[in-house]
């Protein structure tokens, strides 16, 4: 069985919009990602001959998924943004039978432990944390509307999910992937049952979003501290003050001071 984490990249750089304004979030996240010395092997998935060079690079590999780097005109928001993860997600699929999606700013804060794969094998075959926002609806739901899957952390060994979730989206393009995401996995449950049945089936181990990074967590204190957290998220309020902190350093010490940090946001998440 073949294994392996992976990530996307497409987009332009223009601040034309605040949708496209994320692209350049991203390369802040890159360079941290680059500098992380327990980073786990990875492949991205890129849209876009110039992203492709930009990471080549760098030292990442790298999988061209197609030479444009959008297929789609976002200018008037009709098409969501994040339509490209759930492609990658695809393209994936074909390269393994398993896999971890990471958003840039998703990163590991601790060695991995020798059962991560075994864990995570023991729930369905799509997993991520479940989220609940302010004010984002999941409008086909009737119950817990604001509750859906976080992107930022996907586990898949499906590759029919993989397919279905992207087909829907070319038929729904105004959704964002979190709302496809969670339109399969309740699905998956005949109908929404609630946070306790989401748990038992989705919810993977090792990560978590600390109140800094969602406004309200769906479950207990108890229950998440349970989990053996590893990944970690920094937000863009910390990524561009670490940044300056280590800008004049050695290579050495901006590895020593990331990994310190990270694992101090993980140590220290508020949950």
């Amino acid at each position: 069985m073949k294994r392996g984490f992976i990530r996307g990249l497409w987009g332009i750089h223009t601040q034309e919009t605040e949708i496209m304004e994320r692209r350049y979030k991203i390369d802040n996240d890159i360079k941290i990602v680059g500098l992380n010395k327990i980073e786990m092997p990875f492949v991205t998935y890129v849209f876009g001959t110039k992203n492709y060079d930009y990471l080549v690079k760098r030292g990442f590999e790298c999988k061209l998924v197609d030479k444009e780097p959008l297929l789609w005109d976002h200018s008037d928001r009709k098409i969501h943004y994040y339509g490209y993860k759930l492609k990658v997600l695809v393209e994936a699929m074909k390269d393994y039978d398993e896999i971890v999606f990471l958003d840039w700013d998703c990163l590991l804060a601790k060695p991995l432990p020798q059962d991560f794969w075994e864990v995570l094998g023991r729930k369905s075959s799509i997993q991520a944390i479940l989220r609940a926002y302010k004010k984002r609806k999941y409008g086909l739901r009737e119950k817990d509307k604001r509750k859906r899957p976080c992107a930022s952390f996907i586990y898949l060994r499906d590759k029919k999910i993989a397919d279905q979730m992207y087909n829907y989206w070319l038929e729904n393009k105004q959704m964002a992937e979190e709302q496809v995401m969670a339109k399969t996995m309740d699905d998956l449950m005949g109908g929404w049952k609630g946070v306790d049945k989401y748990w038992e089936l989705f919810e993977p181990d090792f990560f978590v979003l600390g109140k800094n990074a969602v406004p309200f967590n769906c479950f207990s204190l108890d229950l998440l501290k349970t989990k053996n957290r590893c990944f970690t998220h920094l937000g863009r309020n910390e990524v561009i003050p670490l940044l300056v902190r280590i800008k004049r350093k050695e290579t050495a010490k901006k590895q020593e001071i990331i990994g310190q940090v990270l694992i101090g946001r993980l140590n220290g998440l508020r949950i």
